[in-house]
């Protein structure tokens, strides 16, 4: 096994009832107790990494995904980690995650640093964007580590991440257009932007 880093998925496939609003929660739980330890240990080995949140009704559905760049080595450590979690095996045994499914730590598919960015994006900015998202997900993974210093919460997980969603929702209606939105901006000087309706936007 070489040292060449590739990048490794590790996705979670969620339980989502028919005729229901997808449950959002368990990224939670998953980001602050399965993988926020993994990251405490690998810190040093991991170069880049991100979460990846989605729900549509097809064949991956509810999945929640931990995305990151590393040695085959290192992938293999993070994923025997994952695996022997017992939170996580109790959260499969409940049905909450439904499956687990690992990259081959044998089998590098991905060595380009932009590898996992959009395919239709200039190659300067799939090579530079996993930078940023990497911020982004550790952002949000200190949000949730912060907002559970809140009295009150409940103790059972399933409550205690339904609850810390919700104000993680909240703080991010109401403080993500000045501190996230308007911040970026300022970063590239304030330039209009072409957004989904290709208006021009500042924030």
């Amino acid at each position: 096994m070489d040292d060449t880093e590739s990048w490794w998925y590790v996705r979670f496939r969620l339980r989502w009832p028919e005729d229901e609003e997808p449950p959002w929660w368990p990224d939670l739980l998953l980001a602050d107790r399965v993988i926020g330890p993994v990251l405490a240990t690998e810190h040093a080995t991991i170069t880049l990494w991100r979460f990846h949140r989605r729900a549509a009704r097809d064949g991956a559905g509810r999945q929640f995904s931990f995305i990151f760049r590393a040695s085959p080595a290192t992938a293999e450590r993070v994923n025997t980690r994952i695996v022997n979690d017992p939170l996580l095996a109790r959260l499969q045994r409940d049905g909450l995650v439904r499956t687990v499914s690992y990259d081959d730590p044998v089998q590098a598919r991905r060595p380009g640093i932009g590898d996992t960015s959009d395919k239709n994006w200039p190659p300067e900015m799939r090579d530079a964007w996993p930078w940023f998202i990497m911020g982004v997900s550790r952002l949000w993974l200190e949000l949730i580590r912060e907002l559970e210093k809140q009295q009150g919460l409940p103790e059972e997980p399933e409550a205690r991440y339904a609850a810390l969603e919700r104000v993680l929702n909240e703080l991010w209606r109401e403080e993500g257009g000045h501190a996230l939105l308007h911040h970026l901006s300022a970063v590239f000087g304030y330039r209009e932007l072409a957004v989904t309706r290709r208006e021009l936007m500042r924030f």
